[in-house]
C-alpha cells in the first residue's frame, strides 16, 4: 500500500529511510584501554578503489564518535546475520557493558574486530566532511579479511533480517 505522508518532517524523513535495506558496520578501537564502538547502517562501500575508501555518517552530537576520531586504526566490522543480539547490544546506551560476551580481534594499532564478521576492514579516518546533522566519514582502507560463507546482518524498517538466495 502506497502512502504518501504529509511534511517533511524528520518522522518521515527517517521512516522514508528506512525502506531502503543496508548491512549493519560496528565502528571499533580500543581508547584509553577501552573498547569504544558505534553501530551504522550508514557504512557504504566503493566510495573510491584508488586509494580504497569506505564511508559511513555519524551524528555530530555522538560521544562516542568523539572518542573513536581520535584513533589511529578503526575496525570495521560488517556484522552477521548470526549478530542481530549482539547488535542492539553494541549500540546500548550502557557503554559499559556493550562488549561483554562478545568475542573480539584486536590488532596492534588498536581496531577492534567482531569475531563471525561477514567481512572486517582495518581503516583510518581519511576525511570528515559536515553534513547537516551529521559528518560525512570517509575511511581508507588498510586490510580486508572476507569470510566468504558468512551471510551479512541486513537492517530494513527498523528490524534485522538476512538475505534469501
Amino acid at each position: 500500500m502506497k502512502e504518501n505522508i504529509s511534511g517533511l518532517g524528520t518522522r518521515a524523513v527517517r521512516e522514508a529511510f528506512g525502506h531502503f535495506p543496508s548491512g549493519v558496520a560496528a565502528i571499533a578501537a580500543v581508547l584509553d584501554g577501552m573498547p569504544q564502538v558505534i553501530v551504522a547502517s550508514s557504512f557504504s562501500v566503493g566510495v573510491s578503489l584508488a586509494p580504497p575508501l569506505a564511508a559511513f555518517f555519524v551524528q555530530k552530537s555522538s560521544s562516542t564518535w568523539g572518542l573513536l576520531s581520535r584513533a589511529s586504526r578503526l575496525g570495521v566490522s560488517i556484522l552477521s546475520a548470526e549478530h542481530a543480539a549482539i547488535c542492539r547490544q553494541l549500540a546500548g546506551p550502557d557503554k559499559d557493558s556493550r562488549f561483554s560476551d562478545i568475542d573480539v580481534e584486536l590488532t596492534e594499532e588498536g581496531a577492534v574486530h567482531i569475531q563471525g564478521a561477514s567481512v572486517w576492514f582495518d581503516c583510518s579516518v581519511f576525511q570528515v566532511h559536515p553534513a547537516g546533522d551529521h559528518d560525512a566519514v570517509q575511511l581508507l582502507i588498510h586490510d580486508v579479511q572476507i569470510e566468504r560463507e558468512v551471510s551479512p546482518l541486513i537492517f530494513h524498517r527498523s528490524r534485522f533480517t538476512q538475505l534469501v538466495a
